[in-house]
């Protein structure tokens, strides 16, 4: 994080949409005005043997004008949906992406400072470096469609299952366009594109981009229609919310939203949809479908947003609710708002669910997509379709009908999700006196250290509390036989601690609470403390086991027999959900995938909540789990030629801000320094390198510090041939006029999962720079067996590496606590 660049300020300056209402904003803002629904009967799949036949269907004309790139076809219809409406959005900002050398354009964009675009001869467009913009997708069920084409998990193809994971929605929209900064898929469920759009902003602010791209993308599921019709919460009528007729319709389609700094928007003479002030985070740690019945979560997320606004709740003028129609959320969500807002709730509020049907993933962005256009002309979504307020809606002010003439000066956006996750965030409509108000908190202007004080790890069958090397190190000694062996056993979270179990919990789940404990221990986090801290965890695919059970009940019985215990976790932030339920955490929550970077990019989100004050303290984590279809995406993704044996396993983390580290004389292992991100498409060769180069550089310049201060570089590889050749090669390249630090992958002692082993790799680099180190906590041998450099004094900085299945890269320095 750039110290000029924390408090930055954050436009909306550009917005697509693709949904049953329409193609681009006017089109569907003028069948909003008229009070059309986009809910029809839905013709893709047979709903005979279902509760509801009703969907908000993208009409096929649009579908097939957004499918036109041929380029595209291989992609799975998520990723489609969401390069259309991104595409949109860039164009209407007025931006275009600079294609080039990323080095060459990241010196040009430095040079011009805010200004970091410039209009070009032929094009009207402001032109921003590739490597400058960056991309955060949200989806609620990534490439479903691309397993339900081929509908039977026993004969799965590569091309299709290759194009199914969540991470690879928001990798083939940000490559299709030529985005080459940060880019990560939030999977937080139905929050997930107001997630995606919060994280964009934290990028920017950062300094770790320039602009972002934002927002959500989920078509039409069968098998996710089955999943909602099971636990009867379809409605046989048009949907409802806040009214009389119970039930959600469901809905599909993408929106985006461009995001960058508002003097840079200013001065260029951008477009301003809004300001975005802030966003909140919260989980309700209830259920896993159900929102806690007094919306609690739901008013920690907006009370959260509203706080880091600094926006007085009597300032908010407008509220887009999440508004499903459902019974148990309208009236909890209506619960929350009332406990945030006060019980007679007098602002107006609207759900716009009922004119293009619950989109799910897409649903944040798309309702603050709609709804920034409609204020725009000077009016505010209304819930069609609204008779009579159901039980707890009551005493509302809820806009019915049509449309109300409103040009309200600070709106907010809700969503909430299964797996307890809820998302507030706060904008600014009227910006004629942004200047004078809104004024930047000081304290956001300090800057907070950030250390690790808790490791937790689940692996090889065993926990691990406090550190990994020793058990690393002694899987060295013992390879191969010991570690074929010990990969194949599972942790029971049963045994190690019954209370946190329960029946036919998958075993990531088990893992990951098992790593938490373990984390949450060893930094001696009490359970008042755990109430406010933070979570972050991040998955490549969450629970494939209870994934492939689920679509099983479809495939083979029929849609109408879907698996109501196992249709859940086909979201994969159930994984997050259910670890922040079994330990009361309920504060800051997210969830997200990256295909290899998780660890590090939770570690990045999580110190940069710390720095900028938002938290004190997190708990990160990241895991994966081995399975039927795990093994199959594996061959999908050309893992089965890694040099490294798959393995599944869970990492945790306790983050906190040094400052109260050290004055609640917590155990501090070290300090995270310096991050990079960087997004690549390529599994070798030279545009590989850059990548890399371009990661390590600059997590080694937000570090301060040059190559020749590395002590050591751990690098998490993914291990196909060639891969590792070329990332030693890069990371050779930093240290030309200097001898490189040894450079080594521990994969080659604990195996590889694509999650696990970034956050793996982070905990060894915390480990091996601590104190606890130096003072003989290692093992005997374990260096020299590990190959680890043993030097007279403690390392002083490690840095490690991660990379992707699809070629991005991640760096972070890990430094030694000496103060």
């Amino acid at each position: 994080m750039k110290e000029n660049e924390r408090a930055h300020r954050i436009a909306v300056t550009g917005i697509g949409v693709l949904c049953a209402l329409g193609d681009e904003p006017q089109a569907v803002f003028e069948r909003m005005f008229a009070s059309e629904t986009g809910i029809g009967k839905v013709t893709r799949f047979n709903t005979d043997a279902l509760l509801s036949s009703l969907a908000g269907q993208l009409d096929e004309a649009w579908r097939e004008a957004a499918f036109a790139d041929t380029a595209q076809q291989s992609m799975d219809w998520c990723a489609r949906y969401a390069i259309a409406a991104a595409k949109q959005a860039l164009h209407s900002s007025g931006l275009a992406i600079a294609q080039g050398n990323a080095d060459v354009q990241a010196i040009a964009a430095d040079s011009a400072g805010i200004a970091a675009t410039a209009t070009t001869a032929t094009t009207d467009a402001h032109q921003i470096p590739a490597s400058k913009i960056g991309l955060s997708l949200g989806t609620c069920n990534g490439g479903i469609l691309s397993l339900e084409k081929q509908w039977d998990l026993s004969a799965l193809d590569e091309e299709n299952t290759a194009n199914y994971p969540f991470y690879q929605q928001g990798d083939d929209t940000a490559r299709q366009l030529g985005v080459q900064g940060p880019v990560a898929t939030l999977n937080t469920a139905c929050a997930a594109s107001g997630n995606a759009i919060g994280y964009a902003s934290d990028m920017i602010r950062w300094g770790y981009a320039d602009v972002m791209l934002a927002g959500g993308s989920d078509p039409l599921s069968h098998s996710v229609y089955a999943g909602f019709n099971v636990l009867r919460a379809l409605n046989p009528l048009p949907s409802s919310p806040f009214g009389s007729r119970f039930g959600l319709n469901l809905g599909e389609g993408a929106a985006f939203v461009v995001l960058e700094r508002l003097d840079a928007a200013t001065a260029r003479g951008a477009t301003i949809y809004a300001e975005l002030c802030a966003y909140g985070l919260s989980n309700d740690a209830h259920h896993m479908t159900a929102p806690h019945p007094e919306g609690a979560g739901m008013q920690r997320a907006v009370d959260m947003a509203l706080s880091l606004a600094q926006v007085a709740k009597q300032d908010i003028e407008y509220v887009n609710a999440h508004g499903t129609g459902t019974q148990a959320n309208d009236r909890a969500e209506m619960s929350g708002l009332k406990r945030s807002f006060g019980e007679r709730l007098t602002i107006p509020v609207s759900s716009s669910k009922a004119y293009f049907g619950h989109s799910l993933g897409t649903a944040a962005a798309l309702e603050l997509v709609t709804s920034l256009y409609a204020i725009k002309q000077g009016y505010v979504p209304a819930t069609l379709h609204f008779d009579t307020a159901r039980e707890g809606c009551e005493e509302a002010d809820i806009i019915q009908h049509s449309m109300r003439p409103m040009r309200p000066k600070y709106i907010v956006s809700n969503n909430a999700a299964f797996g307890g996750h809820n998302v507030s965030l706060v904008l600014r409509t009227d910006l004629r006196e942004a200047e004078v108000t809104h004024a930047e908190n000081p304290a956001q202007q300090a800057k907070r250290r950030v250390v690790i004080t808790g490791l937790g790890a689940v692996g090889g069958g065993q926990i691990h509390q406090g550190g990994i090397v020793n058990w690393l190190a002694e899987r060295a000694s013992t390879l191969p036989a010991s570690c074929e062996a010990s990969d194949t056993a599972s942790f029971s979270l049963k045994e190690y601690d019954k209370s946190k179990y329960e029946r036919r919990m998958n075993q990531l789940s088990q893992n990951t609470i098992g790593a938490a404990l373990a984390a949450l221990e060893d930094a001696q986090v009490t359970e008042v403390e755990k109430e406010e801290l933070g979570f972050i965890f991040g998955t490549a695919r969450g629970s494939t086991d209870s994934i492939s059970q689920y679509l099983e009940s479809v495939f083979v019985k029929g849609p109408e027999y879907a698996s109501s215990i196992y249709f859940p976790h086909t979201v994969i932030n159930s994984i997050a959900g259910q670890t922040a339920e079994k330990l009361k955490l309920l504060g800051f929550n997210s969830s997200f995938s990256t295909g290899g970077n998780e660890g590090l990019t939770a570690a990045l989100y999580a110190a940069g909540k710390i720095r900028e004050g938002t938290l004190t303290s997190c708990l990160i984590g990241a895991g994966d789990e081995c399975s039927e279809l795990s093994s199959h995406i594996d061959r999908a993704k050309g893992l089965q030629a890694s040099r490294f044996r798959m393995v599944e396993g869970s990492v945790c983390m306790v983050l906190c801000e040094a400052e109260q580290a050290v004055q609640g004389q917590s155990g501090i292992y070290a300090e995270l320094s310096g991050f990079g991100t960087a997004f690549g498409a390529a599994a070798a060769g030279a545009e590989l390198e850059a990548t890399l180069c371009r990661a390590a550089a600059e997590a080694l310049n937000e570090a301060g510090i040059g190559i020749a201060q590395l002590d050591l570089i751990l690098l998490n590889t993914v291990g196909r041939p060639g891969e590792m050749e070329s990332e030693r090669q890069a990371l050779s390249s930093l240290s030309a006029a200097d001898p490189s630090p040894p450079i080594i992958s521990l994969n080659e002692y604990a195996g590889f999962g694509e999650s696990y082993s970034s956050m793996l790799h982070l905990a060894a680099a915390a480990e091996l720079v601590s104190l606890t180190a130096a003072a003989g906590g290692i093992a005997s041998g374990a260096y020299a067996r590990l190959r680890v450099p043993q030097q007279a004094g403690q390392l002083q900085h490690v840095l490690t590496v991660s990379s992707t299945v699809n070629g991005s890269y991640s760096a972070a320095v890990v430094s030694a606590w000496n103060d």
